[in-house]
C-alpha cells in the first residue's frame, strides 16, 4: 500500500493525515485521561472521607465505628499512594533523559 492509499483510508476513517496532527491528538487524549484519573482519586478521597464521618457520627458504638473508619480512611490514603506512586513512574518513562 502506498502513502496516497494510506492517508485516503485514514481520511476516510476520520484520522488527520498530518503525523503532527495525530501526535499532538495523542497527547491530548493521554492528558484527559490523567485528569479523569485525577478527579477519580479525588472522589474517592472525598467519598471515604465522608463515609468515615457518617459512620462516626451516626453509630453508637463510637471506638467500633472509629476503627472502621481508621480503616477506610487508610484504604483511601493507600489507594491515592498508589496512584501517585504509578503516575510518577508513568511520568518517569516518559520523560527523556536528563544530561
Amino acid at each position: 500500500m502506498n502513502t496516497a492509499e494510506r492517508q485516503d483510508r485514514e481520511a476516510r476513517n476520520g484520522a488527520p493525515s498530518n503525523p503532527r496532527l495525530r501526535g499532538r491528538e495523542q497527547i491530548l487524549e493521554r492528558r484527559r485521561v490523567a485528569r479523569r484519573r485525577r478527579h477519580l482519586a479525588r472522589v474517592d478521597v472525598g467519598l471515604g472521607l465522608l463515609g468515615a464521618l457518617i459512620l462516626i457520627l451516626a453509630a453508637p458504638g463510637l471506638a467500633i465505628t472509629g476503627l472502621i473508619a481508621l480503616i477506610v480512611l487508610v484504604g483511601c490514603l493507600a489507594a491515592f499512594v498508589i496512584e501517585r506512586r504509578r503516575s510518577a513512574r508513568a511520568r518517569e518513562r516518559v520523560a527523556p533523559p536528563d544530561g
